[in-house]
């Protein structure tokens, strides 16, 4: 098909629009005419591959990355940077005006400090490859692994570390075999590494199915030749599917914690915990959340995790209530805000529309920051903001889809929508967040 390329979607596939319905097409940009194969068909779109370009976006380069196209972490390495900021304001701003009924101008999409190499955290799957143990990334929408022996969006530290995992596999001195998700065999699912871009530090962890003895990954460091991290776990997770991590976590060395900074404020977090990955861009984002926050005497912080954003507010308020789900994270924020000196923050634990069902708010709080997964808010938080009659949220986003439909629903309380500011969190892929800020 010949195909006039008129949007983007949210997952970074060019819009067309025919007779049959919607195409989407990988590898195509807006304003562009592309032949394309249809590798797909619903009832009311399709999916289909770039085959060429007729006439190519100005914005369109040649990706860095020789993986790109089969590994399935980027999707926007086709477009120059400035492209891809002028996409992603793009999906905020149709998410926000289609889906949220929302009337807005032109929105801005902050850039990340780094391009390329901005990755804190990368988490790499392990299978069994024709009789052969293999890492890498998966391919885009499968669970079959592109083997990679390196990525462009990782840390150079990660890249080190991941080097020297190749040298262990590709000499098969490893132990164990790969796990295999049909059936649940096989000991290795995971290699996570993490590191602290302005730390230094480095935390590397080994995704076990089943038993193995802690000596067999020390050995597994050793006989990889792997410059020791200041971290070494083996969380164990024997449970099908494709979540990542299981409920244990087995500290081997060092302290089972990394650290970063962000601004002023030290942060530790371990194997399981939540940080974003792009600490240079979570300074900016934070930063401004924070200031939209500013003036505010008692802030109302709901999912609030190992409490990055929390330190950033409570250096701006009188005091902070924040609310997060995961113990383990809530025990973790607790850390980290008494060794960065905060005393006017209490945390509770449990679910937020649990949570704050129990709260005596009574105009207590006069801001509530949220930053919800991406499936953003349960309906009973939105509930009970406006029973609180809260003037000023303040909302982060990782999913402009659900936080248009959370801001309609707002809208529905009489909040008005004040401003949105994207962020970009993740340089080469599709994914964006989001600050937008309701006032009543």
């Amino acid at each position: 098909m010949t195909l006039k390329i008129s949007g983007l979607s949210s997952d970074g596939a060019g819009i067309a629009r025919t007779d049959r319905g919607i195409v989407f097409v990988q590898g195509a940009l807006p304003g562009e005419t592309v032949n394309a194969v249809v590798v797909s068909r619903k009832k009311d779109f399709a999916v289909a591959d770039t085959v060429n370009v007729e006439s190519a976006s100005p914005g369109r380069i040649r990706p860095r990355c020789k993986y790109y196209g089969r590994c399935g972490g980027c999707q926007l390495q086709h477009a120059d940077y400035e492209t891809q900021l002028k996409l992603k304001a793009g999906i905020v701003r149709d998410a926000m005006t289609r889906l949220g009924g929302f009337s807005v101008g032109e929105i801005e999409c902050e850039a990340s400090p780094e391009a390329w190499g901005y990755r804190n955290k990368a988490a790499f799957p392990v299978q069994n490859i024709h009789g052969k143990i293999c890492t890498g990334f998966y391919r885009a929408g499968t669970h079959r692994l592109e083997f990679i022996r390196q990525c462009p969006v990782n840390a150079k530290r990660l890249n080190e570390m991941y080097g020297k995992i190749l040298d262990g596999l590709e000499a098969n001195r490893y132990p164990f075999d790969g796990y295999d998700e049909r059936n649940g065999t096989g000991k290795l699912r995971h290699i996570i590494a993490r590191t602290g871009i302005n730390t230094g530090e480095s935390l590397m962890s080994f995704v076990i199915n089943g038993k193995l003895a802690a000596k067999s990954v020390k050995a597994l460091v050793s006989l990889g030749n792997l410059a020791r991290p200041g971290t070494l776990t083996m969380n164990h997770n024997s449970k099908p599917g494709n979540v990542i991590l299981g409920a244990y976590t087995e500290n081997l060395t060092g302290s089972g914690l990394i650290s970063e900074l962000l601004g002023k404020y030290r942060l530790a977090f371990d194997t399981a915990s939540f940080f974003q990955v792009n600490t240079g861009q979570a300074e900016k984002l934070f930063a401004y959340a924070s200031s939209q926050a500013r003036g505010a005497r008692n802030i109302l912080e709901l999912y609030s995790g190992t409490g990055s954003l929390t330190c950033y507010l409570a250096g701006n308020a009188k005091s902070v209530t924040s609310i997060e789900e995961w113990r383990g994270a809530v025990k973790m924020a607790s850390r980290n805000l008494q060794a960065n000196g905060f005393t006017n923050v209490e945390t509770l634990c449990g679910r937020s529309e649990e949570v704050i069902g129990d709260l005596q708010d009574s105009g207590k709080h006069d801001v509530v920051v949220l930053d919800p997964p991406r499936d953003g808010c349960a309906r009973g938080v939105l509930d009970a903001i406006n029973r609180f009659g809260i003037r000023k949220i303040v909302y982060v986003s990782c999913n402009p889809a659900t936080l248009a439909r959370d801001c309609r629903i707002l809208a529905g309380y009489g909040y008005r929508l004040d401003s949105v500011k994207a962020f970009d969190m993740f340089p080469q892929t599709a994914h964006v967040e989001t600050v937008a800020v309701l006032l009543r």
